[in-house]
């Protein structure tokens, strides 16, 4: 079945809370992925049994099932949806299926790896600690700065060599995200919490699309399918993401050694 290239296949993400019914958005612009009660049920059924789940649905007149993951996280449930839109993957072609790509980004919610923020959470974490390092980043070149400096920084606290190999690599993933997908231009910065490395790394841009596989963003721009978020997700201690169309933040957090660990000074210490 033809998919429309101006609705191309969307990741939709929710976050439900039992304490007052809400239902507020955390990734994405596109319609519930189901009437709200409905959702609400299967969410409350998810907290009930503290059991991530998973369901497939079709959305009348598309051929390919939207896929829905409920997440219980404590006093709420993330809900993670993929409407397809009737896109399916052909015999020979190398894209990862939308599928795989939920089913990774829902597992990461599950195990603590990925934290979908509200605009209060992240404007609380891209705070947390001490500011170390500041960069106005707007080409490959302020990138290349920006990593030598976070390396020998990642050095001084202690970081094996293949962890620090690893941040950058994941910082580098952020930044080129930044770049081609965020409007050109954003900023990173790194901060020092007690057990940890922190790099946020913010632009301005329209908003993040996992799957934008279907136009490039740019004649010169790639096709992306996920594969930086699963590097970032498979090598780093945490991610955090708050994206709007007013821009994203990713937050990515690496675990330092115990004798590298410095206090928090934003945090009061006990007499």
């Amino acid at each position: 079945m033809p998919t429309d290239a101006a609705a191309p296949a969307s990741l939709l993400a929710f976050r439900y809370r039992p304490a007052d019914g809400s239902l507020g958005r955390l990734v994405g612009d596109g319609p519930l992925p189901l009437p709200a009660d409905e959702l609400r049920q299967r969410a409350d059924e998810a907290l009930a049994r503290r059991a991530f789940v998973c369901h497939a649905h079709t959305t009348p007149g598309e051929g390919e099932a939207d896929e829905l993951c409920l997440v219980p996280l404590g006093d709420h449930c993330d809900i993670l949806a993929i409407r397809t839109r009737g896109w399916q993957r052909h015999h020979g072609d190398h894209r990862r299926s939308l599928v795989d790509i939920l089913n990774d980004l829902a597992a990461a919610v599950a195990r603590g790896r990925l934290r979908l923020l509200d605009e209060a959470e992240c404007a609380r974490e891209r705070t947390a600690g001490r500011e170390a390092l500041r960069f106005v980043i707007d080409d490959t070149p302020g990138l290349q700065s920006a990593r030598q400096a976070v390396e020998l920084l990642l050095a001084d606290a202690g970081l094996p060599d293949i962890h620090r190999q690893r941040t950058i690599l994941c910082i580098s993933e952020a930044v080129t995200n930044m770049l081609v997908h965020g409007g050109g231009r954003g900023e990173m910065t790194v901060r020092r919490l007690p057990d940890r490395v922190r790099v946020v790394v913010a632009d301005a841009g329209p908003g993040l699309n996992f799957l934008n596989w279907l136009e490039p963003p740019s004649p010169q721009g790639q096709v992306s399918m996920g594969y930086g978020y699963r590097i970032m997700l498979d090598h780093l201690d945490a991610v955090g993401l708050h994206t709007s169309p007013a821009g994203t933040t990713l937050i990515l957090d690496r675990l330092v050694p115990a004798a590298a660990s410095q206090p928090d000074p934003t945090q009061e210490t006990p007499c």
